[in-house]
């Protein structure tokens, strides 16, 4: 379990510093029928305790937000060569 804890403290930067985790977190878990408050999220990300259920959720949020960051690449890149390929009067 340690090196689970370890994993998340060493990739909750990927979240941000002004990211909601904690919210998408507790979302997550209720929506599989756990109940826990925000400062038990913090907890466990911050390392000061440990709970499977709430690791797997932070896991599962941060491959979302991965995702997400690399579809909003890939359509800023769309968008770029679209611009790129409209032609400007002269």
């Amino acid at each position: 379990m340690e090196h689970i804890a370890k994993k998340i403290s060493e990739q909750r930067h990927l979240f941000g510093k002004r990211s909601d985790y904690a919210a998408r977190i507790l979302t997550n878990l209720e929506a599989k029928g756990k109940a826990f408050t925000r400062q038990q999220v913090y907890n466990v990300v911050s390392g000061r305790y440990f709970n499977m259920d709430v690791a797997e959720a932070f896991f599962e949020e941060l491959d979302a937000e991965v995702k997400r960051r690399v579809d909003l690449e890939a359509l800023a890149n769309r968008q770029n060569l679209a611009a790129a390929a409209i032609p400007t009067p002269a």
